[in-house]
């Protein structure tokens, strides 16, 4: 057999293996994606993992625009972010794109965290696992966000025609100005204003009912966030997350581009150190969210107005400078004049 056929028969049979895998299981056709990744850089495990998270988040093009999946229609003007590995221009010319999409299109199909099930399951949080990354089990997670979100008919209608409140009418008209260049802006402040101030009954008007937010402090993968949203895809949810480990975060940020179907804003921060006045919906720092090198989030962190230091040696020189009394006390009174056995003794005596 010759060297050329011997290459079409090998790009043959990886072809109809990454086929089968994208038919069946995805979590192996993303374990054969990390082995490819690993017999190219060479890389201990840990490494190469988050190199195949970038893989795909280069290959759902997150890097150019963070926003593609959450708001499709929102214009990204920022900076293209630059991949954490150095090599990954080259190793995209070495690994098959087949191998790429035969895993998105298994996951799509059979949507779940299989990175984080990789995570795990390999122990590449480290032996001593220091951050204490413990991924939720699926029947937990499911269990929780129908117990928060609601089951039954109230949690599957997509619309409501009851009277909308001033907080549904702020929110409808900032999202139709940001997605509907259609409606003119007079339009949409007439109609909001006569609903409001005029306390107008609305017929025409279809309004969908007020979004609720879903908030995930320590989202991890996102297992959590992608559940809710497709448990209840038709339910207006507006999906928050924070994650302190950046390799979670970024592995976060390609889950939620697969399988989320509402707007949503991951953030890579310390949970504990966010000042709470910059937790609201409406806050900045849901702006500076879903960027592949994530963003400066300090600024958002609770400040101390007069941060405290305690020393041992400026005590002892403060104590050293203040004025020494004497007090002179009877010798009965610094005996300890309490005694179990003598109150027993007189209690005797009473009775």
């Amino acid at each position: 057999m010759t060297t050329e056929s011997s290459k079409q028969l090998e790009a043959l049979l990886k072809r109809v293996k990454y086929k089968r895998y994208a038919q069946g299981d995805p979590k192996r056709a993303l374990l054969e994606l990390m082995d490819e990744v690993e017999q190219k850089v060479h890389h201990f495990r840990k490494e190469c993992w988050n190199i195949t998270i970038e893989l795909l988040a280069d290959h759902l093009g997150l890097l150019e625009n963070p926003w593609k999946y959450s708001m499709p229609k929102a214009k990204w003007t920022g900076p293209v972010s630059k991949p954490s590995y150095h090599g990954l221009k080259e190793l995209k010319e070495k690994i098959p794109v087949d191998l790429i999409d035969a895993y998105i299109a298994a996951a799509k199909a059979k949507p779940w965290d299989y990175p984080g099930m990789i995570f795990e399951e390999e122990q590449l949080a480290g032996r001593h696992n220091r951050l204490a990354q413990v991924l939720t089990p699926r029947c937990i997670v499911e269990f929780m966000v129908k117990s928060v979100i609601g089951e039954g008919e109230k949690a599957k209608k997509p619309y409501s025609y009851a009277k909308p409140d001033l907080a549904t009418l702020v929110w409808q008209t900032a999202e139709a100005l940001a997605f509907n260049d259609a409606l003119p802006i007079n339009l949409l402040a007439e109609r909001a204003r006569r609903h409001t101030v005029l306390d107008m009954t609305p017929l025409l008007v279809k309004y969908e009912p007020k979004p609720i937010t879903d908030l995930d402090p320590c989202t991890g993968t996102g297992r959590f966030l992608i559940v809710a949203s497709l448990m209840f895809p038709k339910l207006p949810l507006l999906l928050y997350g924070i994650e302190i480990d950046p390799s979670l975060y970024r592995a976060c940020l390609v889950n939620m581009a697969l399988f989320s179907h509402h707007p949503y804003s991951i953030i890579c921060a310390d949970t504990l150190m966010i000042d709470s006045c910059y937790c609201g919906v409406n806050s900045e720092i849901w702006d500076l969210g879903n960027r592949w090198e994530p963003a400066d989030i300090s600024p958002f962190y609770w400040k101390p107005s007069k941060p405290y230091k305690f020393s041992l040696a400026e005590m002892v020189k403060a104590r050293a400078k203040q004025p020494q009394i004497e007090v002179v006390t009877p010798l009965e009174a610094s005996i300890p004049t309490f005694s179990l056995r003598a109150y027993v003794a007189a209690k005797k005596k009473q009775t």
